[in-house]
């Protein structure tokens, strides 16, 4: 038997409201980083380079940092979470919410090869 974690709801006090309204934010959030990072250039212009007379490609990261920071703040909401597991929703822009997994299938074991990166066709 597992233990569950009961959560009380008061849908008419103001701090659910909040809650919710900050777990919606951080999922939208998350939306715009996805929609950003498909849209964003791979490199920017970095410092002048002299010998070839022309600024030096640097990567662009930012997006990246923005939209991985963004699954790691859903991730530490529990309100957030709730509203994904709700909705089924297990990525977003193709990152995947490892606490949004785990609560949609708490009983796959850790040998499983698709969430195990140690684990492949060719070990024991």
């Amino acid at each position: 038997m597992k233990n569950r974690k009961i959560i009380t709801i008061d849908g008419g006090s103001a701090e659910y409201w909040r809650q919710r309204t900050h777990g919606f934010h951080l999922i939208r959030e998350a939306e715009r980083a996805a929609e950003h990072l498909a849209s964003a250039p791979l490199y920017i212009a970095g410092a002048w380079d002299e010998d070839y007379g022309d600024y030096e490609p640097v990567e662009n990261l930012a997006p990246f940092d923005r939209m991985e920071q963004s699954i790691r703040d859903i991730a530490a909401d529990d309100t957030a979470v709730s509203i994904l597991v709700a909705q089924r929703r297990t990525h977003i822009g193709g990152y995947e919410i490892g606490a949004v997994s785990d609560a949609l299938m708490p009983d796959v074991l850790v040998e499983d090869p698709a969430r195990n990166p140690l684990w492949g066709p060719d070990t024991d």
